[in-house]
């Protein structure tokens, strides 16, 4: 199962990375100002075999690519022969994405020969990188489920002179921080493919009969108040694991400005300011904890697992599964915020793709991710081949036809309604599975319990 194979890594993913800054960045807000890819002088790669340096080939001659996409072969051969038409002027403008024959896209014959060897759903982890990094079957083009530790790694090639023309790369297409946030120090090494966000989940079986379901969007006083109405009525867990809110919680104490305590930059400019805030998260989720309104685990299992939750934190990745897990009583909520104007602020975790560092084919490699990840027809077609393996999962682009479509999901969809209003404000959480990102969640996790001074240091390292 997707969910339960990776549910509990998202939450704990997204919770340090929001604290973490020694992880690249740390949490990032969208903005309205779109980066300047500019060409590198030159791109070398340096063999292992001779120490000598060479230009990446600039794929003449037939165009080949082996991908490691998280696609049936059928989506991935639709997506190379609509590739193929937009470029050869074979593409009717009146079809889209949506209306297309498959059967035509199939039928087109091109000089294009792109094999895929699949990867999980939200992309390859980093050891499974590494391991076609050490053999000789790594794939020019992969979703990577982790982009910083990638490229910390150095498997990622540097795509600015790829990129720096690219016709899908503007402000109008894209949201320009998912972008940024696969650069560092002005070069980019990845092309943002599909985003999800952290979200509250619940199961109806617990829903208080006195108040009814708690509104999708809510303030954390909302929230308190329907946890107690949970227990008063119901012998369960109100919410599984509640100290995984306290970086989301950050953007209600703060405005519009929900980055004061999550990235180091912030911490070390204004230390008290940023204590205050996270200290207020904290009281809040340590406070759920005292009431007996939070608790970790029951009897040694997870309450989640054993279904004795009414509500815990998790990526929206996750949410077919959890339905599959919760058949019909899986119901979502947005993380509340402290004031009821608070539009609040998506947490998004970004899943990117990657050029493999030394690909003969890295300019074919980078064209490909732009086209499928931002070009509307090949993202309308993903969504509609790829219709249950996409759910919880949301574009990075603007384009209305596709925010229509994803909105239209039985399950998600109200809730990507919601997040297409407020994408431009988002918060973007690099995910990481590093040592350091366990350290921080176990730290976070026995701070609420305990009753010692919250000590930022121990997170920011």
């Amino acid at each position: 199962m997707k969910a339960l194979g990776i549910g509990r890594k998202a939450t704990a993913v997204l919770l340090c990375a929001s604290m973490t800054g020694a992880l690249f960045t740390g949490c990032k807000k969208g903005d309205d100002l779109f980066p300047s890819i500019s060409p590198r002088e030159t791109m070398t790669v340096e063999t292992e075999e001779t120490g000598e340096e060479s230009v990446p080939s600039l794929d003449e001659g037939i165009r080949q690519l082996t991908v490691a996409l998280p696609y049936s072969n059928e989506t991935v051969q639709c997506l190379v022969s609509m590739l193929y038409c937009k470029n050869n002027g074979l593409w009717d403008s009146a079809e889209s994405g949506l209306t297309v024959d498959t059967d035509y896209l199939y039928s087109v014959a091109t000089d294009y020969v792109v094999t895929n060897i699949g990867c999980a759903s939200t992309g390859a982890g980093i050891d499974t990188v590494r391991e076609w990094s050490s053999g000789d079957d790594a794939p020019d083009l992969f979703l990577a489920q982790d982009c910083q530790a990638v490229r910390n790694g150095g498997y990622a090639e540097e795509l600015n002179s790829y990129l720096s023309e690219n016709p899908y790369l503007n402000a109008q297409q894209i949201y320009a921080q998912a972008l940024t946030n696969d650069s560092e120090g002005g070069v980019f090494y990845a092309v943002p493919h599909f985003c999800s966000a952290e979200i509250i989940m619940g199961n109806t079986e617990f829903i208080p009969s006195g108040t009814g379901k708690l509104q999708t969007k809510s303030t954390t006083e909302d929230l308190e108040e329907y946890l107690e109405a949970i227990s008063s009525e119901h012998e369960c867990v109100p919410f599984a694991s509640a100290y995984e809110l306290i970086p989301y919680l950050g953007s209600a104490f703060n405005g519009d400005v929900p980055t004061s305590y999550m990235v180091s930059e912030e911490y070390a400019s204004d230390r008290e300011n940023a204590k205050t805030i996270i200290d207020r998260s904290a009281s809040f989720v340590r406070d759920l904890y005292e009431d007996s309104l939070a608790t970790d685990l029951v009897d040694g299992s997870n309450p989640v697992y054993s279904r004795q939750a009414a509500l815990w934190t998790d990526s929206s990745a996750n949410v077919t599964d959890w339905a599959k897990y919760y058949p019909g009583t899986l119901y979502l909520l947005h993380i509340p915020c402290d004031d009821a104007s608070n539009a609040g602020v998506p947490y998004i975790s970004t899943y990117s793709l990657c050029v493999t560092k030394g690909s003969e084919y890295g300019r074919f490699a980078a064209e490909f991710a732009a086209f499928i990840s931002f070009d509307p027809d090949a993202q309308l077609l993903i969504y509609r081949l790829e219709k249950e393996n996409m759910t919880g999962l949301m574009p990075l682009t603007r384009n209305e036809a596709v925010w229509d479509l994803i909105s239209e999901d039985e399950l998600f969809g109200h809730m990507a309604s919601d997040f297409r209003q407020t994408m431009d404000n988002a918060v973007y959480c690099p995910a990481s599975y590093s040592r350091i990102v366990k350290k921080t969640k176990d730290y976070t996790a026995e701070f609420v319990k305990g009753n010692d001074e919250f000590d930022p240091e121990k997170c920011y390292g």
